[in-house]
């Protein structure tokens, strides 16, 4: 005769391990238990830390490309003091593309140099100086800026950019970004 099998302490299933796990016993969630936000942060960052170098080459890649130093045809001695003059120039930009533009170059009182970028801190279109009223004009979307680039009227969110202008014995160097278009076409004046 056969005797049923007798059930020992060692061999009765843990009631402990047939419950659902808790955070305590499931530290990284790993069966649907929520994951506190630090811990989340921390395990993110633990990745990145990880991922070492591709990290670098990323964020490499998203940073500020180097500007290109274009030199513009014009005699700053033959400027007028205090009416901007819109000036040509050409460049090949960080991607290979043959950009053509034109940036507006400001000769001061003092005779120092402020050079425009030539697009609209709104929508990136090309602006015009207005001599009558004595200011810049996008006429895109209304814009309008001073002399010293500030804003008057219209969406633009800031004055206009600034370029980095050198001036050495009469040769004009302008620091144009890296990735620098050209700007969009404005509409009909």
């Amino acid at each position: 005769m056969d005797r049923p099998a007798r059930v020992t302490a060692a061999s009765r299933p843990d009631p402990a391990s047939s419950r659902a796990p808790t955070p305590a016993s499931d530290p990284l969630g790993a069966f649907g238990a929520p994951i506190p936000r630090r811990r989340m942060l921390l395990l993110l960052g633990a990745s990145v830390l990880a991922t070492g170098s591709g990290l670098g080459a990323l964020l490499e890649a998203c940073g500020p490309v180097a500007p290109v130093t274009v030199t513009l045809q014009i005699n700053p001695a033959t400027m007028p003091p205090g009416v901007p003059v819109e000036v040509p120039f050409s460049m090949t930009n960080s991607s290979g593309a043959s950009v053509q533009a034109s940036m507006w170059l400001l000769k001061n009182a003092g005779g120092s140099l402020t050079a425009y970028d030539p697009r609209c801190t709104h929508a990136q279109c090309v602006y015009k100086w207005v001599t009558a009223e004595n200011k810049f004009k996008c006429n895109c979307h209304g814009g309008e800026f001073a002399l010293d680039g500030s804003v008057l009227a219209g969406p633009p969110p800031r004055p206009l950019n600034r370029l980095p202008v050198h001036d050495s014995a009469g040769v004009v160097t302008v620091d144009v970004p890296g990735d620098f278009v050209t700007p969009h076409e404005s509409l009909g004046a």
